[in-house]
Parts: structure tokens; C-alpha cells; sequence
């Protein structure tokens, strides 16, 4: 659009501020800016910018940078960030207005929009072959040296800060990332360089390194979804900022944020952007600012490096280039009815950088320097073309590829100290600049507060960002891109403590075992059935050896050779099974044989005066055991144990548990079914406890506290196995293996202690029996006691004399006149003991006594 008498007052800032030689030839500079503050462009105002431009000519133009014979003039035109307005505008004021020589461009400023900026700068640079120069145009799509053979930038490339990208990545070990862009050409371009870098610094052979990439065009939802099912936690987006709303309110309700994620956003957005979007939280129920500021705590934010520090004394010299720039307007004609985008509309008291808008004025220096960067490139063209071409700037035409090189070859070899910074190109025209890491830290209220973590120069620190330490995570601790995997294994305290205990209970058992065999010729002892007790105790040494067992895993002890790890756990697994097995079928089956006979007494009250039969008892062992055996070894054999390790993911802390169980085909069959034929037996025991309990039976005289061992047996047995299944399945391995192993030693010793306990108070007191027939029945001592009956009155020594026994019905025993010493339990060699005489049933001592 052709601008009024006013606006081209612009042009000739610096001169109105000089005094002008008449023989000064003016190089005019085209800038071509944005008039309004779009949503997404917020930061390009023309009211902020422009007067750096300004400020800049009249620096230039005062201390005579270019030669005498020059003037620096800049023209101002509009694109308001659009691509059809930006060209209209280039060939208005290159063609349509057809300027004349002096008054042509010879070089363009701008602009700040990069959709805008491509096609000018192609232009510019195909067309013309003229040099352009962007302070706020970053798209890496403009490194193209191709479509855009001479355009450059004071402002880096957005590709630059890909370098400080990879480095936080690198420092904190996050190699499996996400990167999430909206589909513009300045993102996708963006994201496409950082997954070029991602591949040529090595990161994706990193073993468990994974780059998942997503775009979206107007919903984030699918996109998100798919990030989620790939538990991806390290996030990088590039996007608008209007996008990045929708993308954080869809990412908090699938709960994509927390102190197990992070996102890493670019540095160009405005101040408080979260605010200024509400149309999209109405779009997205539930979704809030005080949520959405909650999402971003902690996350972390990649920009370039800006001296938007700028010192007092420029401050200071760019307030009063402003005041004396508005009075000039002023007395011009210029007023507020003028269009707004003009440095009359600024506030001329402004002093420092707190009364500026951060966003802008991070991005001022980089205008301020433009122009300085182009002035140096018209001298070093100048000194160029007189000393190699004898020609001048004065000469210059678009058709003159002698001057036009010779400006371009100029700007790339411009280095100056500029407000930004050093100020250099590399080959593709984009500024060589450092990168700067920021934080949004919370406060109170979640109030959000960018902290600046430090900066970060690619070709000094390389692959890594020395800065960490400043960086705050919840908790003290950084995120894990993924769950970290641990093995885990029993606690070695924990084995040991209950190693103790099972080598405690060892020797209690074995010492009863020897009790056992010491008094299997006392009548206390020899009419409780003493083999199947003996049984009993061998079924729970099988039991605690199985305990053992249970402590070993593939770290304890840990192998002499680590190849033998599958092979040794899986010979472990088949022990434990084993030994767990037929030690319960010793241990309970005997007491469920001790029962069933007590329980045929209830039953068959005759059968009360018989002895024990020990082949009734061996019948239901010898039936346990061959059922056991045939149904192990077919298990074994078919569905042989292996090791197998489990993943569990404990989000709360974020790792990976691996986990060894032992494993085989139809594992949950063939267990569910040696389950169900364990738990008939102990339930068909328990009636039959439950049935018998008040039966007194001579010849199993323990047969009440039988009745109570089943009954302990049977509640920890039901319990400790159902627990212990519980807790194995949701794998918590220690308290797993504490219970078992609790278990198995709590029903061993309670069985045993409850039979031999009562015992060890009977024979203290100096009784044979525990067995009382009724109220008026007396239980006598030893000596008075002949084995398999029980008498009520004290014989005389002169009875005990005379009354012999039959050898040839009693078969040459002394233990049960109606049976055999071996249906009572009692070991044959006993009729040979010296105590005994071979001929009567009354002890030696007592004949002697006599």
C-alpha cells in the first residue's frame, strides 16, 4: 500500500537528525516489517521494532560508517504477516512506484514472520539478486540456500537450539524422547533437523533408544494417545502457541504430565502465554489456566541466547533517541490520528527492559543489529568494488551482479560486537549464536516464574550442558525417560535372619527325632505311635530343607558361572516342588493316619480294645507317595521349570522391576490341581478331627493333641499358602518369601511341640500314659504298668511274681498280649532289651526287687 507523505518521513530519519552534504548519494534500505500483532506473531510489533531501526540509521549516518559520499535511508513498508501483502508490497515499492537509481533498495530488512519472509526472501534473492536481512525470521526452511540464495538473519535459526535439545538430553541420559509439531513448514522443518541430529550424534544406537515422532494439524488428541502407549516421557514440542494450550489440556487428562514428564518447549512464546487462549479451554472441559500451570512446573524451555541484558548507558541513549524521535514526528504533522504502528505511539518514558515486554524485547537487539550488519556489509562492498572493480555503490542495479555479489560476499564475511552479541554468519546466512535453558519454576498459587538456567555455546561445551546443578526437579531428583529396569532379587538380610530361624527349627526337630528314638521303649512313648511320629519329623525336616530352597535365587548365592543361571533356578524350582510335596505327604499324612484311625475307634467302638495296626497306616502313606511321585514326575517330565523374568512397572517410582519366577507350561493347571487334591486331604482331615475329638484311644494316647495339630496345621497351612500366593502374584518377592518360609516353620514346630510337649510333662510327673478310660481309672506309674493294657489298682509284688504270660500268644513280646509288638509301633529288638524278661512281661528290676 503506498504510504502517506508521513510515513515516508521515515526514510529520512537520520538526515533530518545530520547536517547533509548535497554530493551525498542516499543507499536506501527497504524494511519490510509487520503493521499488527497477530495472535501467533505477538512478539513483531511494529511500534517496538521500528524505532530500534530507526535509532540504528541515526547511529550509523552520526558516526559515519559509510563512506562521505553515503547516506543510509531507511523505508519503512508493511506486511502485517502476509504472504500475498509482503509481495505486494515488494513490487510496489520496486516497480510499480519505479524508483529512481538512488532511490532504489539495494538491500531489505525483514521481516519478523517467517510465512510471510519465504517468499520475499526467494524473491529477493532469485529475482532481484539482492541481500535481505531478518531479525525475527528463525524457520529452518530459510536455510535453503537454493530458494533462497542470499537471504540472512541476525536472529539464529530455529535449528540452533536443537543443539542445546540434544545436549540437556545427553547430560540426563534421555534417549527415548518424543517430539510433537504442529504441521507448519517452520516446525516440521524444525523437528525433521532435530531427528537428522538425533541419528548423526549417535543417540539412536544407543541400545533402548527410541525417537517417537507425531504431528497434528488442529486436534493433538491421536497424536498423544500414541505417545501415551509408548510411555514416552521426555517431550519436545514445536507448535503455536494457541496449539500448545489444546496439546497441554489434552496431555493433563490423559495424564501425560506430572513429575514423571517433561516438556521442553521453544523460547519464543509471549509472557503468561497459557492466559490468553480461552476460547480453547471451553473447547476442552475440565481444562483450566491454574491446571495448565500446574502441567508446566518444571518443564524447561530452549531459546537462543539474546543480550536482551542490555547495558544502562543504551538504555539510556535509546530513551532519549525516542523522545527527540517523537518531538520530531511531532513537529512534522504527525498525531495520533496517524496509523498507530509508529514510534509516536510508543511511550517515550520507557528507561529499561522492565517496561518492555520480555518477549519483545528479547528480540530488539537483533533489529538493532540488523541494520548495523547491513552498514557494514555496504563498506566492506564499497572498499570492494574501488579497490577490485573500480566501481561503486553509486552504480548499483539488480542487473549488477559485480555490486550485488559484492555485497553478499561482504555479509558473509561481517564480525562485529553488536548489542546481541558477536554477530557472524555461517554458510547458510544464519546467525552463529549460543543457546540459553530456562525453567519455569513454581510458586505460590502455581504462579510460574522462568528461571534462567544457563547458557549453552555448541561449539565450546559440545554434546553436553554444564549447568545441570540449577535445574529443579520435585523430589531433588531428575525424570527417567522410562522406567529404569532393576533386577530384583530377595533381600540378603532378609535370607539370612531367616536362614537362622530355619537352622534353629532343624535342631529343634532333631532333637526331637533323637527324643524319639532314645524313649521308643518307654510305654509313654511306645503306645503314641512312635514310627509314624518318627515319620512326622522326617516330613517337616523335608519341609525346613524346602525353606532353604526358597532363599535361593540366581544373586543368592550367585553362580560360579554365570551360564548356569537358567539351568541351576530351574533345578530349584523342580527341588522345591519336590521336597514341598512329599514333605507335606510325610508330615500331614501321618497325622492324617494317627486320625483315621482314632476316627474308626469313633466309629467301631469294639475296634477300642485292638491295637494299632501299623499296615493300615502304611496303606494311606504308601497311597500318598505313589500318588505324589507318579504326579511329580509326570509334571517334571512334561512341563519341565524354567526361569522367567518379569517386567512389573511401579509408576510411583518409576522403574522397571524385573522379576525370576519359575515358570512352565500349564503352571496354573497342573498347581490348581495338586491344590485341590492337598486341600480335600486336609479338609476331609479336619472332619475327621473334628468328628474324633473326644475318642480316647489307648494305643494312640496322643490322639487329642493329634486332633489339635491338625487343627493348627490346617488354619496356617490355608492361610500362608493363600497369602503367599496373593503377595507372589502381585510380586512382592520378600514379604512373599517371609511368610512362606513363616509358615512352614510355625506348622512344623506347632505340630510337633504340641504332640511332644505333653509328653515331656507327663513323663516329668512320672505317668506312662495319657490315656484315662473314666473317672475311677487311676494312671499308674511304669513300674506298675504292663505295656497294652491298663490296670487300676497296684498288683502286689507276689501277683506280679506269679502271673506269667503265655510266650506262645504273646509270640515272644511284652507290649500288647492281644497283638503284635509291630501293630503297636514298637521296634521288635525291644523283647530283647536286658530290662525286659524274655519269659514274663514284668521288668528284670522289679523281679530283682522281689
Amino acid at each position: 500500500m503506498m504510504l502517506p507523505w508521513h510515513l515516508q518521513l521515515l526514510c529520512l530519519v537520520s538526515a533530518l537528525s545530520l547536517p547533509i552534504n548535497a554530493t551525498t548519494r542516499p543507499l536506501t534500505i527497504l524494511g519490510l516489517v509487520p503493521q499488527k500483532s497477530d495472535q501467533n506473531y505477538t512478539i513483531y510489533s511494529s511500534s517496538d521494532m521500528i524505532p530500534l531501526a530507526c535509532m540504528a540509521v541515526n547511529d550509523i549516518n552520526a558516526k559515519g560508517v559509510l563512506s562521505p559520499n553515503y547516506t543510509l535511508v531507511l523505508k519503512i513498508s508493511y506486511t502485517q504477516c502476509d504472504l500475498s501483502e509482503g509481495v505486494w508490497q515488494l513490487i510496489q515499492n520496486v516497480i510499480l512506484s519505479k524508483p529512481s537509481p538512488d532511490q532504489l533498495p539495494v538491500m531489505f530488512l525483514g521481516g519478523g514472520c517467517s510465512s510471510s519472509i519465504e517468499p520475499l526472501a526467494a524473491l529477493t534473492g532469485r529475482f532481484y539478486n539482492a541481500t535481505q536481512v531478518s531479525f525475527g525470521s528463525s524457520s529452518p526452511t530459510l536455510t535453503d540456500r537454493v530458494r533462497y540464495p542470499k537471504f540472512f538473519r541476525t536472529i539464529p535459526s530455529e535449528v540452533q537450539t536443537n543443539l542445546l535439545r540434544l545436549a540437556v538430553m545427553l547430560s540426563y541420559n534421555w534417549t527415548k524422547v518424543a517430539t510433537l509439531y504442529q504441521t507448519e513448514d517452520i516446525f516440521s522443518d524444525s523437528t525433521s533437523d532435530f531427528m537428522n541430529k538425533y541419528a548423526t550424534m549417535g543417540i539412536a544406537n544407543i541400545t533402548g533408544s527410541a525417537l517417537i515422532s507425531r504431528s497434528f494439524t488442529d486436534d493433538p488428541t491421536i497424536p498423544l494417545q500414541q505417545i501415551m502407549d509408548n510411555d514416552v516421557r521426555i517431550i519436545f514440542i514445536w507448535m503455536y502457541e494457541d496449539k500448545a494450550v489444546l496439546t497441554l489440556c489434552n496431555a493433563i487428562s490423559k495424564g501425560l504430565t506430572g513429575k514423571n514428564h517433561v516438556w521442553i518447549l521453544p523460547g519464543w512464546y509471549s509472557d503468561k502465554w497459557w492466559t490468553k487462549y480461552q476460547w480453547v479451554l471451553v473447547l476442552t472441559p475440565g481444562c483450566t489456566v491454574l491446571k495448565i500451570q500446574q502441567a508446566l512446573a518444571y518443564s524447561l524451555v530452549v531459546d537462543f541466547y539474546s543480550s536482551s541484558e542490555m547495558s544502562q548507558n543504551f538504555m539510556e541513549e535509546y530513551s532519549r533517541y525516542l523522545t527527540s524521535f517523537k518531538a520530531l514526528l511531532a513537529s512534522n504533522g504527525w498525531n495520533s490520528s496517524s496509523p498507530p504502528l509508529s514510534c509516536s505511539t510508543l511511550n517515550p518514558g520507557i528507561t529499561s527492559l522492565a517496561d518492555i515486554d520480555p518477549a519483545v524485547a528479547k528480540y530488539m537487539p537483533f533489529m538493532y543489529d540488523a541494520v548495523w550488519s547491513m552498514a557494514w556489509a555496504l563498506k566492506g562492498a564499497e572498499s570492494n568494488l574501488t579497490t577490485n572493480f573500480s566501481s561503486s555503490l553509486a552504480n548499483f542495479s539488480y542487473s549488477n551482479t559485480i555490486i550485488t555479489d559484492a555485497i553478499f560476499s561482504a555479509m558473509m564475511a561481517t564480525n562485529f560486537s553488536g548489542v546481541s552479541g558477536s554477530v557472524t554468519f555461517d554458510s547458510f546466512g544464519s546467525r552463529k549464536g549460543l543457546n540459553v535453558l530456562y525453567q519455569m519454576i513454581p510458586g505460590p498459587d502455581s504462579v510460574l516464574t522462568l528461571k534462567k538456567i544457563g547458557v549453552h555455546d555448541p561449539v565450546v561445551d559440545g554434546p553436553v550442558f554444564k549447568n545441570l546443578s540449577f535445574i529443579m526437579w520435585p523430589g531433588g531428583v531428575a525424570p527417567l525417560d522410562r522406567p529404569m529396569p532393576i533386577d530384583v532379587f530377595l533381600n540378603k538380610d532378609l535370607i539370612n535372619t531367616f536362614h537362622a530361624f530355619i537352622s534353629v527349627s532343624i535342631l529343634i526337630v532333631l532333637s526331637l527325632l533323637i527324643f524319639n528314638i532314645a524313649t521308643l521303649r518307654k510305654p509313654l512313648i511306645a503306645n503314641s505311635a512312635p514310627h509314624i511320629n518318627t515319620i512326622i519329623i522326617l516330613g517337616c525336616l523335608l519341609l525346613l530343607a524346602t525353606c532353604y530352597l526358597m532363599g535361593v535365587d540366581s544373586n543368592n548365592p550367585p553362580p560360579p558361572d554365570p551360564r548356569d543361571i537358567n539351568s541351576r533356578y530351574a533345578t530349584i524350582c523342580t527341588l522345591r516342588l519336590w521336597l514341598l510335596t512329599i514333605g507335606f505327604s510325610l508330615a500331614f499324612g501321618s497325622l492324617f493316619g494317627k486320625t483315621w484311625q482314632v476316627y474308626r475307634v469313633y466309629t467301631n467302638p469294639t475296634l477300642k480294645k485292638e491295637p494299632f495296626k501299623m499296615w493300615n497306616y502304611s496303606f494311606w502313606m504308601l497311597a500318598f507317595l505313589v500318588i505324589d511321585v507318579a504326579y511329580l514326575s509326570l509334571w517334571t517330565s512334561l512341563w519341565p521349570f524354567s526361569r522367567q523374568i518379569q517386567n512389573r512397572t511401579d509408576i510411583n517410582v518409576n522403574l522397571i522391576k524385573h522379576i525370576e519366577y519359575c515358570y512352565c507350561s500349564n503352571f496354573t493347571y497342573l498347581i490348581g490341581a495338586l491344590y485341590v487334591y492337598k486341600g480335600l486331604l486336609v479338609v476331609f482331615g479336619l472332619f475327621l478331627a473334628y468328628e474324633s475329638r473326644n475318642v480316647k484311644y489307648f494305643y494312640i494316647n496322643d490322639s487329642r493333641f493329634v486332633t489339635i495339630a491338625m487343627y493348627i496345621v490346617v488354619i496356617l497351612v490355608g492361610i500362608g499358602a493363600t497369602i503367599s500366593l496373593v503377595l507372589t502374584q502381585s510380586w512382592f518377592a520378600d514379604p512373599a518369601y517371609g511368610l512362606a518360609v513363616s509358615m512352614v516353620i510355625a506348622s512344623c514346630l506347632s505340630c510337633l511341640l504340641i504332640l511332644y510337649v505333653p509328653k515331656f510333662i507327663y513323663m516329668a510327673k512320672g505317668k506312662d500314659t495319657m490315656v484315662v478310660e473314666n473317672m475311677k481309672e487311676e494312671v499308674v506309674t511304669a513300674e506298675g504298668l504292663q505295656m497294652g493294657r491298663t490296670i487300676t489298682e497296684q498288683p502286689s509284688v507276689s501277683d506280679m511274681r506269679t502271673e506269667t504270660v503265655d510266650e506262645t500268644k504273646t509270640n515272644g513280646t511284652i507290649v500288647n498280649p492281644n497283638g503284635s509288638d509291630r501293630d503297636s509301633g514298637v521296634d521288635e529288638n525291644i523283647a530283647d532289651s536286658p530290662e525286659y524278661n524274655s519269659s514274663s512281661n514284668v521288668p528284670m528290676d522289679m523281679k530283682q526287687s522281689a
